[in-house]
């Protein structure tokens, strides 16, 4: 059965995701997105990250996992 990206990082573990997404979130959001094939969403990830945005929202992330173990989805 093949894995699914829809939940949380890379479709790992919740606790380990929380602690990717507060330390790593603002590489790995942008990738989880590409990954998942919505492109856009991981564009402007990068954007964001540049802009100096992308910190914040690896720690919605962060929160969101431990909440509901989903990362935040705009786009």
């Amino acid at each position: 059965m093949a894995k699914t990206y829809s939940n949380d990082y890379f479709g790992i573990n919740k606790i380990i995701s929380a602690i990717l997404a507060f330390f790593f979130g603002w590489i790995l959001s942008p990738i989880a997105r590409i990954l998942e094939g919505n492109v856009v969403a991981g564009v402007v990830r990068i954007i964001l990250d540049f802009v100096g945005i992308g910190f914040i929202i690896g720690i919605i992330d962060f929160f969101l996992i431990l909440i509901n173990g989903k990362i935040l989805r705009v786009l």
